[in-house]
């Protein structure tokens, strides 16, 4: 661990550059994430050190801010990643298959963290070209500390279509009457049930899941996002994490016990206040199109989150029709780009 020579702010920079280093800030990482009002479940640790472990590729230059005291106040997982073209682009880590990818931050340390990215990320400048970090909300501090940056830039990016659970009638009735439809079809051939797996179940539903999906892309000529060892090694590694900390729901819906649709969800933390649940991936039997089974546990993985007291169901980036037949609506996501020079 080096400290980056520069004049003296509030809080005290690191630069972390290996995965060992990064993998004895755990402890500190999960209570920084805890703290952070604003973190989702994508920028635990949980989720993005498996990423790193299977997906990610390139040189970690991530920073960690403490204060006076040694407590972590802030986070900016950071890495360096060459493109076919020698530039050298700084990623978030977990970008690409990851949504909202922000710095943490304590509550009250937001803004200098923010500011103080730009300033440590120009001491850095030799050691990448371009920063480019996507998912970005309205309001993130980043994006206001950018504003005062001449080289900053900040782009519309994909929008989140978000389905707000606080409000009735919030579902059109069109997608309810399709429901009623798609429920009455799967009764003629068989019973229905639905579950959530357990921690011992995650492994055959994560198979379940790469299957299902499978099935549906191959129909279309593609792998689908699954098909990669790497990309499914991350998930086997992170779902019991998750699993353990209350953030995971793998929601199966099986038809005279054979398992026909799998959605696999994350959950804001427990104790956290207005929490959401987020539709990361789904896969169905194609087979069973005509009742639509991936829409059937869709409505269960709603139902449940409102069981739950979430406010928002967040259907994550894509601006696909289906999501906006469930009444979701357009939550407005931002790029921030930087040249180093």
């Amino acid at each position: 661990m080096s400290t980056v020579s520069s004049p003296p702010r509030l809080l005290e920079a690191q630069v972390l550059t290996d995965a060992a280093q990064l993998q004895r800030l755990v402890p500190e990482w999960e209570e920084l994430w805890r703290a952070d009002p604003r973190a989702t479940p994508f920028q635990s640790p949980r989720w993005l050190l498996p990423w790193w472990r299977h997906i990610g590729r390139g040189a970690l230059l991530t920073l960690a801010w403490r204060d006076a005291q040694g407590a972590l106040a802030g986070l900016a997982p950071l890495y360096v990643w060459p493109d076919a073209d020698g530039r050298r682009q700084l990623f978030p880590l977990g970008i690409a298959t990851t949504d909202y990818l922000d710095v943490l931050a304590r509550p009250g340390s937001e803004e200098v963290v923010a500011r103080d990215l730009f300033a440590r990320l120009h001491d850095l400048h030799e050691r990448w070209d371009v920063l480019h970090f996507p998912q970005q909300r309205a309001g993130s501090p980043l994006l206001a500390a950018a504003a005062a940056h001449p080289r900053a830039h900040v782009l519309a990016g994909e929008p989140n279509p978000v389905l707000a659970l606080d409000a009735p009638g919030r579902i059109p009735r069109s997608t309810l009457a399709n429901l009623r439809t798609c429920r009455n079809r799967a009764a003629g051939i068989g019973s229905l049930s639905f579950a959530t797996a357990n921690a011992q179940e995650i492994p055959a539903c994560l198979d379940a899941l790469q299957r299902l999906h499978a099935q549906r892309w191959t129909q279309r000529g593609e792998p689908g996002v699954l098909a990669g060892t790497a990309v499914r090694a991350a998930h086997s590694e992170s779902a019991p994490l998750l699993h353990a900390a209350g953030l995971l729901r793998l929601h199966v819906l099986r038809l005279a016990g054979e398992t026909v649709a799998v959605l696999h969800a994350l959950a804001d933390a427990p104790q956290r206040a207005a929490r959401s649940h987020y539709y990361y991936i789904s896969g169905f039997d194609p087979g069973h199109a005509f009742f639509s089974p991936g829409s059937l546990l869709l409505a269960h993985a709603i139902e449940q989150a409102q069981g739950e007291g979430a406010v928002a169901f967040d259907f994550l980036r894509g601006a696909e029709p289906y999501k906006y037949r469930w009444g979701a609506a357009d939550r407005p996501m931002f790029t921030l780009r930087l040249a180093s020079r």
